[in-house]
Protein backbone atom coordinates (compact mmCIF):
# COMPACT_ATOMS: atom_id res chain seq x y z
CA UNK A 1 0.00 0.00 0.00
CA UNK A 2 2.58 2.24 0.74
CA UNK A 3 4.86 1.36 -2.43
CA UNK A 4 1.32 1.95 -4.49
CA UNK A 5 0.61 5.82 -2.41
CA UNK A 6 4.05 6.55 -3.26
CA UNK A 7 3.86 5.81 -7.40
CA UNK A 8 0.69 7.14 -7.41
CA UNK A 9 1.91 10.84 -5.60
CA UNK A 10 5.18 10.28 -7.86
CA UNK A 11 2.84 10.43 -11.23
CA UNK A 12 0.67 13.00 -9.92
CA UNK A 13 3.34 15.11 -9.71
CA UNK A 14 5.00 14.12 -13.08
CA UNK A 15 1.54 15.22 -14.38
CA UNK A 16 1.76 18.43 -12.20
CA UNK A 17 5.04 19.55 -13.92
CA UNK A 18 3.73 19.05 -17.05
CA UNK A 19 5.10 15.96 -18.33
CA UNK A 20 4.09 14.81 -21.81
CA UNK A 21 1.46 11.99 -21.65
CA UNK A 22 1.96 8.62 -23.40
CA UNK A 23 0.19 9.00 -27.32
CA UNK A 24 -1.46 6.08 -28.67
CA UNK A 25 0.15 4.23 -31.92
CA UNK A 26 -1.76 2.57 -35.27
CA UNK A 27 0.11 -0.83 -35.38
CA UNK A 28 1.56 -0.75 -39.00
CA UNK A 29 3.39 -3.63 -40.92
CA UNK A 30 6.94 -3.86 -39.85
CA UNK A 31 9.99 -5.86 -41.44
CA UNK A 32 12.38 -6.23 -38.54
CA UNK A 33 16.07 -7.63 -38.53
CA UNK A 34 15.39 -10.91 -36.41
CA UNK A 35 19.24 -12.63 -36.69
CA UNK A 36 21.92 -12.17 -34.97
CA UNK A 37 23.67 -8.53 -35.34
CA UNK A 38 27.91 -8.69 -36.45
CA UNK A 39 29.95 -5.92 -36.71
CA UNK A 40 32.38 -6.63 -39.48
CA UNK A 41 33.27 -9.63 -41.86
CA UNK A 42 31.80 -12.90 -39.94
CA UNK A 43 34.20 -14.96 -41.70
CA UNK A 44 37.44 -12.92 -40.02
CA UNK A 45 39.33 -15.34 -37.41
CA UNK A 46 38.82 -13.70 -34.41
CA UNK A 47 35.26 -13.43 -32.60
CA UNK A 48 34.14 -11.00 -29.88
CA UNK A 49 30.99 -12.04 -28.50
CA UNK A 50 29.43 -9.11 -26.51
CA UNK A 51 26.65 -9.02 -23.91
CA UNK A 52 25.53 -5.69 -23.22
CA UNK A 53 22.50 -3.42 -22.89
CA UNK A 54 21.78 0.47 -23.74
CA UNK A 55 20.56 1.17 -20.41
CA UNK A 56 23.94 0.04 -18.94
CA UNK A 57 26.99 2.74 -18.16
CA UNK A 58 30.09 0.84 -18.68
CA UNK A 59 28.39 -0.49 -21.84
CA UNK A 60 27.92 2.92 -22.88
CA UNK A 61 31.69 3.85 -21.82
CA UNK A 62 33.24 0.74 -24.01
CA UNK A 63 31.26 1.40 -26.78
CA UNK A 64 32.03 5.34 -26.99
CA UNK A 65 35.58 5.22 -25.80
CA UNK A 66 36.57 1.48 -26.72
CA UNK A 67 34.97 0.38 -29.76
CA UNK A 68 35.73 3.21 -32.33
CA UNK A 69 39.75 1.90 -32.16
CA UNK A 70 38.81 -1.75 -32.43
CA UNK A 71 36.29 -1.16 -35.25
CA UNK A 72 38.94 0.80 -36.67
CA UNK A 73 42.00 -1.61 -36.15
CA UNK A 74 40.57 -5.10 -36.22
CA UNK A 75 36.85 -5.06 -37.64
CA UNK A 76 37.55 -2.88 -40.29
CA UNK A 77 40.68 -4.37 -41.78
CA UNK A 78 38.69 -7.77 -41.54
CA UNK A 79 41.04 -9.45 -38.39
CA UNK A 80 37.97 -9.53 -36.02
CA UNK A 81 34.14 -9.39 -36.03
CA UNK A 82 31.83 -8.97 -33.05
CA UNK A 83 28.71 -10.42 -31.96
CA UNK A 84 26.45 -7.92 -30.32
CA UNK A 85 24.00 -9.62 -28.04
CA UNK A 86 21.41 -7.67 -25.80
CA UNK A 87 21.06 -8.84 -21.90
CA UNK A 88 18.47 -6.44 -20.77
CA UNK A 89 19.50 -4.02 -17.91
CA UNK A 90 17.53 -1.65 -15.63
CA UNK A 91 15.20 -0.07 -16.32
CA UNK A 92 14.45 -3.36 -18.85
CA UNK A 93 11.97 -1.93 -20.76
CA UNK A 94 13.48 0.87 -22.01
CA UNK A 95 17.12 -1.78 -23.09
CA UNK A 96 14.80 -3.93 -25.09
CA UNK A 97 12.57 -1.17 -25.93
CA UNK A 98 15.90 0.23 -27.72
CA UNK A 99 16.82 -3.51 -29.03
CA UNK A 100 13.65 -3.33 -31.09
CA UNK A 101 13.83 -0.07 -32.15
CA UNK A 102 17.65 -0.87 -33.71
CA UNK A 103 16.07 -4.25 -35.18
CA UNK A 104 13.06 -2.39 -37.16
CA UNK A 105 15.84 0.21 -38.54
CA UNK A 106 17.14 -3.09 -40.34
CA UNK A 107 20.59 -5.22 -40.31
CA UNK A 108 22.70 -2.31 -41.84
CA UNK A 109 21.63 0.52 -39.24
CA UNK A 110 21.84 -1.39 -36.70
CA UNK A 111 24.77 -0.52 -34.66
CA UNK A 112 24.02 3.09 -36.02
CA UNK A 113 20.60 2.75 -33.61
CA UNK A 114 22.95 1.25 -31.00
CA UNK A 115 25.18 4.27 -31.02
CA UNK A 116 22.16 6.34 -30.99
CA UNK A 117 21.04 5.32 -27.99
CA UNK A 118 24.48 5.45 -26.33
CA UNK A 119 24.54 8.39 -26.98
CA UNK A 120 20.95 9.03 -25.35
CA UNK A 121 21.66 7.11 -21.93
CA UNK A 122 21.43 9.80 -19.70
CA UNK A 123 18.32 11.38 -20.94
CA UNK A 124 16.55 8.06 -21.52
CA UNK A 125 17.42 6.52 -18.00
CA UNK A 126 16.62 9.93 -16.13
CA UNK A 127 13.07 10.09 -18.26
CA UNK A 128 12.48 6.72 -16.62
CA UNK A 129 9.64 7.81 -14.46
CA UNK A 130 8.22 9.34 -16.92
CA UNK A 131 6.87 6.74 -19.95
CA UNK A 132 5.49 9.70 -22.29
CA UNK A 133 9.02 11.59 -22.02
CA UNK A 134 10.97 8.08 -23.24
CA UNK A 135 8.25 7.47 -25.67
CA UNK A 136 9.11 11.06 -27.25
CA UNK A 137 12.78 10.17 -26.70
CA UNK A 138 12.73 6.60 -28.51
CA UNK A 139 9.93 8.21 -31.07
CA UNK A 140 13.32 10.71 -31.72
CA UNK A 141 15.42 7.99 -31.80
CA UNK A 142 14.04 5.75 -34.62
CA UNK A 143 12.91 8.80 -36.56
CA UNK A 144 16.54 9.59 -37.37
CA UNK A 145 16.73 6.23 -38.78
CA UNK A 146 13.33 6.76 -40.95
CA UNK A 147 11.01 5.19 -38.52
CA UNK A 148 7.72 6.48 -37.96
CA UNK A 149 6.21 7.08 -34.29
CA UNK A 150 3.74 4.22 -35.82
CA UNK A 151 6.47 1.63 -36.42
CA UNK A 152 8.55 2.50 -33.26
CA UNK A 153 4.96 1.58 -31.29
CA UNK A 154 4.85 -1.82 -33.43
CA UNK A 155 8.53 -2.73 -32.59
CA UNK A 156 8.32 -1.90 -29.13
CA UNK A 157 4.99 -3.89 -28.76
CA UNK A 158 6.15 -6.80 -31.29
CA UNK A 159 5.92 -10.12 -29.15
CA UNK A 160 8.45 -12.41 -31.88
CA UNK A 161 11.05 -9.09 -31.28
CA UNK A 162 10.05 -9.68 -27.14
CA UNK A 163 10.94 -13.62 -27.62
CA UNK A 164 14.48 -13.15 -29.32
CA UNK A 165 15.54 -10.38 -27.02
CA UNK A 166 14.15 -12.79 -24.51
CA UNK A 167 15.60 -15.60 -25.97
CA UNK A 168 19.03 -14.60 -26.53
CA UNK A 169 19.65 -13.36 -22.94
CA UNK A 170 18.37 -16.59 -21.01
CA UNK A 171 20.32 -18.89 -23.89
CA UNK A 172 23.38 -16.89 -22.18
CA UNK A 173 26.24 -19.01 -20.73
CA UNK A 174 26.08 -18.94 -17.14
CA UNK A 175 29.32 -17.08 -16.32
CA UNK A 176 27.55 -14.08 -18.12
CA UNK A 177 26.36 -12.32 -14.95
CA UNK A 178 27.01 -8.48 -15.83
CA UNK A 179 26.99 -6.24 -19.02
CA UNK A 180 29.39 -5.94 -20.89
CA UNK A 181 30.37 -9.18 -21.07
CA UNK A 182 33.14 -9.45 -23.73
CA UNK A 183 34.19 -13.34 -24.79
CA UNK A 184 37.34 -13.50 -27.22
CA UNK A 185 36.99 -16.95 -29.28
CA UNK A 186 35.57 -18.36 -26.31
CA UNK A 187 37.70 -16.85 -23.58
CA UNK A 188 36.01 -13.86 -21.29
CA UNK A 189 38.17 -10.92 -21.21
CA UNK A 190 37.78 -9.23 -17.67
CA UNK A 191 39.57 -5.69 -18.73
CA UNK A 192 37.62 -3.76 -20.94
CA UNK A 193 40.09 -1.29 -22.11
CA UNK A 194 41.72 -1.05 -25.71
CA UNK A 195 44.73 -2.29 -24.52
CA UNK A 196 44.10 -5.77 -23.28
CA UNK A 197 40.81 -6.66 -25.59
CA UNK A 198 43.82 -5.57 -28.63
CA UNK A 199 46.34 -8.04 -26.46
CA UNK A 200 43.30 -10.53 -26.18
CA UNK A 201 42.95 -10.42 -30.06
CA UNK A 202 46.96 -10.33 -31.00
CA UNK A 203 46.88 -13.63 -29.12
CA UNK A 204 43.88 -15.60 -30.55
CA UNK A 205 45.16 -13.62 -34.20
CA UNK A 206 48.69 -15.26 -33.99
CA UNK A 207 47.06 -18.66 -33.09
CA UNK A 208 44.75 -18.73 -36.09
CA UNK A 209 45.22 -20.49 -39.00
CA UNK A 210 46.37 -18.65 -42.28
Amino acid sequence: MIRTGLALAAAALLAACGEPKVVAFKTVPISPFMGEPVLGDPKSPVEIVEYASTTCGHCRALHEQVMPDLKKAYFDTGKAHLRYRVMPTPPPEISMAGAAIARCAGEKKFFDVIADLFDKQPQLLEAARSPGRVQQLLVAVGGRHRLSADEVGTCINDKAIQEVTIKVATDAPSFVTGTPTLIVNGDVVEEHTLAALSEAIDVKLAKAPN
